[in-house]
């Protein structure tokens, strides 16, 4: 991710001013434009961020991101957050930061799956009970937590549009010899496959039809031009905690 933002920046009338790594990556030191296959950006990547950026776009782990936060904040820069996995004590830090730093927060900037995700929250709405509604996502075969975010984010959606509960409906898992579907479940399953840049589907399901809402990534530079789009947006924005769907006033 890091790479397709540094070569897709420029598309979205953004310059790069600083690459950040963890400390011991191998191509520390190197250049970030180099790195991202364009010429030389005179940016090496390093492993402190400073204080030159207006606005910091961060895709990493956990760990990184609640040291990101906490410099944002303490210098006062807009922040736009991707990295997924977080916990509830993060979301409280998030917060806190928002109460003095504009930060745009989401588990997906794919401007399509930000569409999905109100087209399956108008469709459970609009089809009331007696349709069974499940959630399938893939990703590739390195990806750390599961299910994704953008699939929790998805079931949200849906409990919200339909009136369940999140705790007590969404089911992460479905086995054993005596494992029916109850009436209000939303099970999320988790598919791992090879190189997948992602993909997820919304199922509503009655006996006789099926309605499939589904997005499919061949790449990661959507979730980079819509990252990008955040932060050129950001900028402007006083403190406060965003996501897309305000980017894109949806």
């Amino acid at each position: 991710m890091g790479r397709r933002l540094v070569a897709l920046a420029g598309d979205a009338g953004l310059a790069v001013v600083e690459a950040v790594e963890h400390d011991g990556h191998p191509e520390l030191g190197r250049d970030a434009g180099e790195l991202a296959g364009l010429e030389s950006l005179g940016v090496p990547l390093g492993k402190t961020l400073g204080t030159d950026a207006g606005v910091v776009i961060d895709f990493s782990l956990p760990d990184g991101t609640r040291r990101v936060i906490e410099h944002c904040r303490s210098a006062g820069l807009p922040m736009v957050i991707g990295t997924t996995g977080l916990t509830d004590d993060d979301q409280k830090q998030i917060d806190t930061a928002a109460s003095e730093i504009a930060v745009c927060q989401a588990t997906n900037f794919s401007l399509v799956v930000n569409v999905l995700w109100k087209l399956a929250a108008e469709a459970a709405q609009l089809l009331g009970e007696g349709y069974d509604i499940e959630v399938l996502e893939a990703h590739h075969r390195y990806k750390k937590d599961a299910p994704s975010g953008t699939a929790r984010t998805l079931a949200q959606r849906l409990c919200d549009a339909t009136g369940r509960d999140f705790a007590r409906d969404v089911v992460f898992a479905r086995y054993g010899e005596d494992a029916p579907r109850q009436p209000k479940d939303i099970t999320v399953q988790t598919l791992r496959l090879g190189d997948h840049a992602g993909e997820h589907t919304a199922f509503f399901a009655t006996p006789g039809e099926r309605l499939e809402i589904k997005h499919v990534s061949t790449s990661r530079d959507s979730y980079a031009v819509g990252a990008l789009r955040a932060a050129a947006w950001l900028v402007d924005q006083p403190a406060g905690r965003y996501d897309m769907a305000d980017v894109l006033g949806l």
